[in-house]
């Protein structure tokens, strides 16, 4: 976007009768902000480009007429492998993330750096009306939240949370079976992650395969000071809490802001419940005692008393037993969705469903005497489900895809600032729950956690 563009941009915002009255018509009418060209280039930088940034680095120069024009990050080794990653010959290179920012050329940020960075990030580049592709969590307090919440609306720009199970096709699945009603009354939600590997959760480095520190670290290949300017807490240069900050509460909200979060805000697509009414919290250090200082193990209530309704979420980091569901237990039927299907069972209550299962019984009978033969374990007998996705049956977009489109067409992204400001609400709900040992509440009128 020129500068000249930008000017003519302004203006007319201002002509919107002051920012509260633009924010809710734009709120109202998205495709009001469009852009004068939007056959132009979008013009975007990539701040963090380590695990998670170097492949958004490359899902946004997929999207037709997009240009990834600056790259920010404080680990030289993330600079060069995304120097050799960018299709731009012209890309620069800065340190500084506020001079990506501020870059004339940019009209779009994509911020992946550690969660404690997100909120002066996202409200800087607000402030510098660029539209925002802001890595999941959201923030670490709800000031920041509130904060991160005004930036955006004040300023008229398109916000995507990096939520991408909102542009999987087995969530929309999911959402269109919820909204028939075809699950009858649901009180409760289960949802469950379990996951291990045979090295510590979260003790990787600039990559999930990578186990091992670069041999490269040191204070001059890591921009420590830049790394500490937001922390709550000023340390000696350490290279496990700036590539594995995930395990320290200076930087992010451990289980909570990594996987509660998506799984989460993924419930809240399906079902759109916004914010819980209350928390409670169990969590604690089981297992990974290497030094992190975030539990290893998350089970959170969250209640909706006025839906008769709540969600449940177990996650464990030593075992991969139940590894990934969502279960939305209804009174007719039963939907399970996850990042790799989306199905549907009857109810186990009715009639119905012994017969169902008499029919199973009787078809896995040859395959149990086989068993036997061969003297291995048989299949759990189990009914099948009633429906299952079928790969092809929806056409989403991915999430940078959306974005994307949504900068162009200045429409409402799926994961948008509201979105986010519950996912950010739920998630430090659910942290406030666990330190205070009790349960909390959200006051809706204030705003705050009680």
């Amino acid at each position: 976007m020129s500068d000249q563009d930008r000017i003519e941009r302004r203006s007319f915002l201002k002509d919107l009768a002051g920012g509260a009255a633009a924010a809710a018509a734009w709120q109202g009418a998205p495709a009001i902000l469009a852009r004068p060209n939007p056959n132009d280039i979008i013009g975007v930088a990539n701040i963090g480009v380590g695990t998670q940034g170097h492949r958004l680095l490359q899902s946004a120069q997929a999207v037709d007429k997009t240009e990834i024009r600056v790259v920010s990050d404080l680990y030289d080794g993330n600079i060069a492998r995304a120097k050799s990653l960018c299709t731009n010959p012209k890309l620069r290179i800065v340190k500084e993330w506020e001079k990506a920012v501020a870059d004339p050329d940019v009209d779009a940020v994509i911020i992946a750096v550690p969660d404690f960075m997100h909120a002066p990030i996202t409200v800087a580049a607000a402030e510098a009306k660029k539209d925002i592709y802001v890595e999941k969590a959201w923030c670490t307090t709800i000031e920041a939240a509130k904060k991160m919440r005004q930036a955006v609306k004040g300023n008229q720009i398109v916000m995507q949370l990096g939520h991408h199970f909102n542009s999987l096709p087995y969530f929309h699945k999911a959402r269109e079976i919820f909204r028939s009603g075809k699950l009858g009354p649901v009180p409760l939600v289960r949802s469950y992650i379990d996951r291990t590997n045979s090295f510590p959760e979260w003790r990787f480095y600039t990559d999930y395969e990578i186990t091992k520190v670069p041999s490269d670290a040191s204070e001059k290949t890591i921009d420590w000071q830049r790394f500490q300017a937001q922390a709550p807490s000023k340390r000696s240069f350490d290279p496990l809490r700036f590539f594995n900050w995930r395990c320290y509460w200076d930087y992010g909200t451990g289980i909570a802001g990594d996987l509660l979060s998506h799984i989460w805000d993924s419930i809240n697509f399906v079902m759109d419940l916004g914010i819980p009414e209350s928390a409670v919290t169990q969590g604690g250090l089981y297992y990974w005692k290497d030094g992190r200082e975030v539990p290893d193990m998350w089970h959170v209530l969250f209640d909706y008393p006025k839906q008769n309704l709540a969600i449940t979420f177990g996650c464990s980091f030593h075992s991969k037993h139940v590894d990934e569901v969502t279960q939305i237990l209804g009174r007719d039927q039963t939907l399970e969705v996850a990042s790799g299907f989306c199905r549907t069972f009857g109810g186990e209550w009715k009639p119905e469903y012994e017969q169902k299962m008499e029919k199973t019984r009787d078809l896995a009978a040859d395959v149990w005497k086989l068993a036997r033969e061969k003297k291995v374990t048989p299949p759990l007998t189990v009914a099948p489900p009633d429906y299952v996705y079928r790969e092809g049956e929806l056409r989403v977009t991915s999430h940078m895809e959306n974005f994307l489109e949504c900068v162009r067409t200045r429409e409402l992204p799926r994961c948008h600032v509201d979105r986010a400001f519950q996912e950010a609400v739920a998630v430090v709900m659910s942290v406030e729950a666990f330190r205070q040992e009790r349960k909390v509440r959200w006051d809706p009128v204030k705003e705050e956690i009680v």
